[in-house]
C-alpha cells in the first residue's frame, strides 16, 4: 500500500468518527450521561483498524491530562508505559482478542508521564445481529487504594513477622517455665471460684498422682486431699477468696494408688476491678521428701533425749546394783567404773554396727554388757550365727537397748533373782528363711499392762518391724515382759 492510501484511510477514518459525533443526540440520556459522568469513559471500535478510541468523556480527559482531540483515533495502549506490567497488557489482549468482558488494575501514564493505578472495565457491545460493534470502557483511578493496600500488606508482613518472632520468645520461655516447673517438681494452677473449675498442669496432676493426659478437676482435687486435712484446706481456699490473703498451706494427700503424700501450695488471688474475686492461681510442689526427713530428724531428736535419760538411769541402776551387791567400796569403785565401760562400748556398737553390721550374738553381748554381773545370774543368750544389714543392726540394738533398761529400772534386772532369757532361731515360713527372736523375763515384779504406750514402746515395736520388714510384739505377761520378732532374712 502506497503513501497516498494510507492517508485516504486515515481520512476515511477520520471521517467516520466525526461522524460518530455527530450521531450522537446531545439530549439522549444516555448520551448526557455518557458525556457528563463523574467515571472516565471512553468508546472504541474494534471494526477499524487497531481498535482506535472514538470517543471519550471529561472526566477521562481530566484523569489522563489528554485533551479529546490528542485522544480519538488512538488505540488506549498509549496510556501504557514502562512501568506497566506486561502479564496485565496480555490479559487484556486476549479478553478484547475473544470479545470477553474484563476487569483488571492496570498501571497507565498520564500525560505527564505520572503513573496511576488504573481500575478499567472493558465491555464489548454487540448489534442486533450479534456483531461486535464497539468497546465501551471505564477508569477509575485507584491508586490510592492500592498504595494503602501495599501499605496494610506491608504493615501486616511486619506483624506477622513480628508475631513469628513473639511466638518464638513466648515458646522458649514456656520451655524454660516447664524445665523450671520440672526441675523444681513444681506444678502450675489456676481456680476459678465461680464456676468452681480447676485448670492445672501436667506438672501439677503429677503432683497429686494422676497421670498427665487424666481429667483432675475441683472434685478430684477435693477426693485427694486427706480426711484429717480436708476441712483445713477448704477453710484456707475460702479465707483466701474472702480477704485476698495469700494462699500458703501444706496438707496431707492419699493419691489413686493410695500413696500418703504431703504437698506445699503456695497462691494468690486475682481480683477484677471492682475488688471481686476473679481467680487463684499459684504452685503445687511434693514435699513428701521434706516431711519424711522432718519427722526423722524429730525421731532422732526424741531418740537423742530418750538414750540420754536412759543411759543415765542405766547409769543409776549400775550404781545401786554394785552398791547393793559390792563387799567394800573400793570394789564397788571398780565395779562401778568397769561397768560404765562396757556401757561405752555398747554404744560404739551401735555406731560401728550402723555402718558396718554385726551379728546378732555381737548385738547382745555389746548391749547387755554393762547388765552382766559376770556369773550369768542376771541373763542367759542363746542362738545361731546371723549377721545382720547395718539397718536392722542400729533397730535391734536401740530395740534392746530399750528393753534392758527398763528391766534395769523397773523389770527383771531390778531385783535380786530376776532373770532375762534371750533366745534367737532360724526356719524355713512364709518367703523362705525366717527369724524368730525373743526377749523373756522372770522372776520379776509382778508386770502390768501400762496405761499408755510411752516413746520407747513405740520406738520398738514401729521402728524395729519397719527396718525387719516383720512383726515386732511386746507382751506384758504376769511373769514378766515379753517381746518377741518375727522377720525374713
Amino acid at each position: 500500500m502506497n503513501q497516498t492510501s494510507l492517508r485516504d484511510e486515515d481520512a476515511d477514518h477520520t471521517l467516520i468518527m466525526a461522524a460518530f459525533g455527530r450521531s450522537l443526540d446531545a439530549a439522549d440520556p444516555f448520551v448526557v450521561g455518557f458525556n457528563e459522568a463523574i467515571l472516565p469513559m471512553a468508546i472504541s471500535d474494534p471494526t477499524l483498524p487497531d481498535n482506535p478510541i472514538i470517543h471519550v468523556n471529561a472526566a477521562f480527559e481530566r484523569l489522563t491530562g489528554y485533551a479529546r482531540d490528542e485522544v480519538v483515533g488512538r488505540n488506549c495502549r498509549f496510556l501504557q508505559g514502562p512501568e506497566t506490567y506486561p502479564e496485565d497488557v496480555s490479559r487484556l489482549r486476549d479478553a478484547i482478542g475473544r470479545s470477553e468482558r474484563i476487569e483488571i488494575d492496570l498501571l497507565n501514564h498520564r500525560k505527564d508521564g505520572t503513573p496511576f493505578w488504573n481500575r478499567l472495565l472493558v465491555a464489548p457491545v454487540f448489534d442486533r445481529g450479534r456483531h461486535l460493534r464497539y468497546y465501551v470502557a471505564s477508569q477509575h483511578d485507584v491508586t490510592l487504594e492500592r498504595e494503602t493496600l501495599a501499605l496494610l500488606e506491608a504493615e501486616q508482613r511486619e506483624l506477622e513477622a513480628s508475631a513469628a518472632e513473639t511466638q518464638v520468645r513466648l515458646a522458649d520461655s514456656a520451655a524454660r517455665l516447664q524445665f523450671a516447673l520440672k526441675a523444681g517438681r513444681l506444678g502450675a494452677w489456676t481456680f476459678h471460684p465461680a464456676s468452681q473449675h480447676l485448670d492445672a498442669s501436667d506438672g501439677c496432676k503429677i503432683v497429686f498422682g494422676y497421670d498427665p493426659g487424666a481429667a483432675f478437676g475441683y472434685p478430684e482435687f477435693l477426693e485427694t486431699i486427706h480426711p484429717e486435712d480436708r476441712a483445713r484446706v477448704v477453710e484456707a481456699i475460702q479465707e483466701t477468696i474472702a480477704t485476698g490473703c495469700d494462699y500458703d498451706i501444706e496438707y496431707r494427700i492419699v493419691t489413686p494408688t493410695a500413696e500418703v503424700r504431703w504437698v506445699a501450695i503456695r497462691g494468690e488471688l486475682l481480683t477484677r476491678a471492682d475488688g471481686t474475686a476473679l481467680s487463684m492461681t499459684g504452685f503445687s510442689t511434693d514435699i513428701t521428701e521434706r516431711k519424711r526427713t522432718e519427722e526423722h530428724r524429730a525421731l532422732l531428736a526424741g531418740e537423742l533425749t530418750h538414750r540420754v535419760k536412759n543411759t543415765l538411769a542405766t547409769v543409776s541402776a549400775i550404781v545401786n546394783q554394785t552398791l547393793r551387791d559390792a563387799a567394800s567400796m573400793s570394789e564397788a569403785r571398780d565395779t562401778i567404773g568397769a561397768r560404765i565401760g562396757s556401757l561405752a562400748v555398747a554404744h560404739d556398737l551401735l555406731l560401728r554396727d550402723e555402718v558396718e553390721g554385726a551379728t546378732i550374738a555381737d548385738i547382745v553381748t555389746g548391749v547387755m554388757a554393762p547388765f552382766d554381773d559376770g556369773g550369768g545370774r542376771l541373763f542367759s543368750v542363746e542362738g545361731p550365727h546371723v549377721r545382720l544389714e547395718p539397718r536392722v543392726t542400729l533397730a535391734l540394738s536401740m530395740a534392746l537397748h530399750e528393753l534392758a533398761t527398763n528391766a534395769a529400772k523397773y523389770g527383771a534386772l531390778h531385783v535380786a533373782g530376776g532373770h532375762v532369757t534371750i533366745s534367737w532361731s532360724v526356719g524355713i515360713g512364709e518367703g523362705g528363711r525366717r527369724l524368730a527372736f525373743m526377749w523373756e523375763e522372770t522372776g520379776g515384779p509382778v508386770v502390768t499392762t501400762p496405761t499408755r504406750t510411752g516413746f520407747g514402746s513405740r520406738m520398738i515395736e514401729r521402728v524395729l518391724a519397719q527396718h525387719m520388714r516383720g512383726t515386732a510384739r511386746i507382751e506384758y505377761r504376769d511373769t514378766g515382759v515379753v517381746f518377741t520378732i518375727d522377720a525374713p532374712l
